[in-house]
């Protein structure tokens, strides 16, 4: 007793061709594309290095900033001035422990991949 139903067959074998194709090209394209090859990761250390180098660069100018509002502000007796200057500062040195954190660890990524 055979069974002649050739066109629903036709279509499963379809479909297991149309899926496993797809899947063998998606596969090489994703291989082709890791977001986390050795370069991506490389340019990412690079990145945070450059951008925490450049974080803690405008945080010393704001804490530069800030110290001369406040010694003006003492010049000239005004406690909204001194008040800003020191919130300036603050801002300034949070600012640089950030950039300097971020640096450290765009080191430790260099280091982790041999470089």
């Amino acid at each position: 007793m055979a069974i002649k139903n050739n066109g629903s067959n036709n279509l499963i074998v379809y479909l297991l061709v149309a899926v496993l194709g797809g899947g063998l090209i998606g596969y090489l394209i994703g291989q082709n594309n890791r977001p986390f090859s050795a370069a991506y990761l490389n340019q990412t250390a690079s990145m945070m290095k450059d951008n925490g180098s450049s974080m803690m660069q405008m945080g010393k100018m704001m804490m530069g900033g800030g110290q001369m509002m406040q010694q003006k502000g003492q010049q000239y007796s005004d406690q909204e001035m001194m008040q800003q200057g020191k919130q300036l500062e603050e801002s300034g040195s949070e600012i640089t422990n950030k950039g300097n954190g971020m640096m450290e660890r765009g080191n430790g990524m260099t280091q982790m991949m041999g470089r």
